[in-house]
């Protein structure tokens, strides 16, 4: 013990904990505000309704809550590559893409992975990421749209969204099975994955 008082997540963080929790092992549609008050510990089963209004709301406050230490260490990727001079190449904005994203997830208590892959695959909840935390998201899916202009746009549609779902599926797949990367120094797969989306974005195109 160091002396330091441990810091008790208040109401509001306690109520986006159990709503990632509940959405990714559960889906979405299936589970309602209640449950979530129910499932954070509050007597008044109301509480996300009183704290977030709705569920998209509440869904939204998940991302600004674990989206800001991501964006954060994406943006530094991002930096590192303009000083090395990479910063319109293909491999590194794949690298920042997915790299903070598997360095987040490590620990068998995430659940931020399998609540994104939950999130993707829901289209009610489709949103444009327009605020501050995602800065470093957007930057990165602009860098991939110019890296990929030669290509028809339906294309670039389809093979970004092919993307979103390999790159989250798959280290859902790992924060499941307890076998994330691994703090600052990711494990082997998630240059396999790397690999596997550079691949998916740079096929040529048959047909």
């Amino acid at each position: 013990m160091d002396g330091r008082t441990r810091r008790e997540p208040g109401t509001r963080e306690q109520l986006i904990i159990a709503a990632e929790r509940l959405f990714a092992l559960q889906g979405i549609r299936e589970v309602s505000l209640r449950e979530i008050g129910a499932a954070a510990g509050q007597r008044n089963t109301s509480a996300a309704q009183y704290h977030f209004g709705d569920k998209a709301a509440l869904i939204e406050a998940i991302f600004d809550h674990r989206m800001s230490t991501i964006n954060e260490r994406r943006m530094r990727h991002l930096a590192t590559m303009r000083v090395d001079g990479r910063g319109g190449e293909l491999r590194p904005l794949i690298e920042a893409f997915l790299v903070p994203l598997a360095e987040s997830v490590t620990g068998p208590e995430s659940y931020y992975a399998r609540f994104l892959a939950q999130f993707s695959a829901d289209p009610r909840y489709r949103t444009s990421f327009d605020w501050e935390t995602a800065e470093s998201l957007r930057l990165v899916w602009s860098g991939f749209r110019r890296c990929l202009s030669h290509l028809p746009e339906p294309t670039v549609r389809a093979r970004l969204r092919m993307l979103e779902h390999l790159v989250l599926h798959t280290i859902a797949d790992h924060e499941r099975a307890a076998e994330p990367g691994g703090g600052e120094h990711p494990g082997p797969w998630v240059a396999e994955l790397a690999d596997a989306a550079e691949g998916l974005l740079t096929a040529p195109v048959t047909g």
